[in-house]
């Protein structure tokens, strides 16, 4: 049994919480993953668990079996998501950020500032903070060599925390599509590259941002040829990106690249970004704010969509389904928005038509959709189609305000 208290204050969300037993994300081969919180709020209670604020998020203290302890993690939700409900209700890809005390504001905000323009899909961001980031970091003790760290070399408990517990609830408690993607800086980047050998499948995207490459003398990039041995269909995106570095770790860095072009499996891409004006502490930012884009170039659409047509629109969500490995659906007011463009800016109504009877086919309770069939007709002269459409819009929404004020102006109010 898992205790959590969850409300809303001036638009944070609040998360208070009391595990009892093993706590989140220790299943049983048996049994289903326990939800992070319930569906609904606990009703309150004289010993109310204590409630903490997070911006733009909240946070979950878990308990772990594999790291003996509790630990927070800090959950950053999309805008619309507790709007939605259903079985409509739209699934996200999640992004897990490791050193989450640090990074879960930053790239947080990078996410949010990505959406808002429509160049990366909304996404459930999912930050891990550390304690001993050299013992959860790092798979391999440190050697003489590589300096005296000894708790070096525990990240095999970590990688399973996020394996067998974390990543489990996760899925159990939100909408998530099945593409994780795994962002790390310094030894987070280093325990993202090594967890590609490692759980392969585990994460379909990995950015790694300056990652501590040297670790024991370059042992992963030495060892790098081994990630492909048996493979010949690996879906996934690595995106290296770092600031100048000395001459042993370009030469092998460009090495692997090499390794990647002549084995990389069908399926895999590879993205090295260097940024020569920056430093080991300044590149994170940059890096996956360039690496997020670059993992969804294509998803903004650019141009006048409203001119292609339905069948060059469903392509292009069809590509991005193809190359993500989940659905991802045409928006409604991606079809509306263009459509009412290409007529109100180009006196395209034939065009807008066919966008927007694209959206009544996929959602045919779209009042926003007949409006603009209204306009649509309207605009071609047919006021007998147009007053049905505005009529049927306020059918659907009897509150549609430009329905009304075009079925009035129509003489049909």
């Amino acid at each position: 049994m898992y205790g959590f208290a969850i409300c809303l204050l001036g638009g944070a969300l609040l998360v208070g919480s009391a595990p009892q037993g093993e706590g989140v994300g220790t299943p049983q081969a048996s049994q289903p993953v326990p939800p992070l919180f319930p569906t609904a709020p606990a009703p309150p209670t004289q010993e109310a668990p204590a409630t903490s604020v997070v911006p733009f998020g909240h946070r979950v203290a878990v308990t772990s079996r594999h790291l003996g302890g509790t630990r927070d993690v800090f959950i950053r939700l999309p805008r619309d998501y507790a709007e939605e409900q259903g079985q409509s209700a739209a699934r996200y890809p999640v992004l897990y950020v490791l050193d989450g005390g640090d990074y879960f504001e930053p790239f947080g905000g990078v996410v949010q500032y990505l959406t808002m323009y429509g160049m990366v899909p909304e996404m459930i961001v999912v930050a891990v903070p550390h304690g001993d980031r050299m013992k959860e970091l790092t798979f391999s003790p440190s050697n003489e060599e590589n300096g005296d760290w000894p708790t070096s070399g525990g990240a095999e408990s970590f990688q399973r925390f996020l394996e067998e517990e974390l990543i489990p609830a996760i899925d159990e408690s939100y909408r998530t599509h099945p593409f994780r993607i795994l962002v790390g800086h310094s030894l987070g980047g280093l325990f993202a590259v090594e967890s590609l050998a490692r759980t392969p499948d585990l994460f379909q995207a990995t950015i790694a941002l300056s990652p501590s490459l040297y670790w024991n003398q370059f042992e992963w990039l030495k060892n790098a040829a081994t990630l492909f041995d048996g493979v010949t269909t690996w879906r996934h995106f690595l995106f290296i990106s770092g600031e100048q570095k000395d001459e042993e770790e370009t030469r092998r860095l460009a090495e692997f690249q090499s390794l990647v072009e002549a084995r990389a499996p069908e399926g895999f891409e590879y993205h090295y970004a260097l940024f020569p004006e920056e430093n080991h502490a300044s590149v994170g930012l940059p890096g996956f704010y360039q690496d997020l884009k670059q993992l969804f170039r294509g998803w903004q659409t650019e141009g006048e969509w409203w001119s292609l047509g339905p069948d060059k629109v469903k392509a292009h969500f069809q590509g991005l389904s193809d190359r993500y490995g989940f659905t991802v659906p045409i928006p409604e007011d991606y079809l509306v928005g263009h459509a009412l463009h290409g007529l109100h800016r180009h006196e395209a109504p034939d065009e807008a038509i066919l966008l927007l009877e694209l959206c009544l086919s996929l959602y045919p309770e779209s009042a926003d959709a007949y409006e603009g069939l209204g306009e649509a007709y309207e605009w071609k002269g047919d006021r007998d189609q147009a007053e049905w459409h505005y009529l049927k819009a306020l059918e659907i929404d009897p509150g549609h305000e430009a329905a009304k004020e075009k079925l009035e102006a129509l003489g049909g109010g």
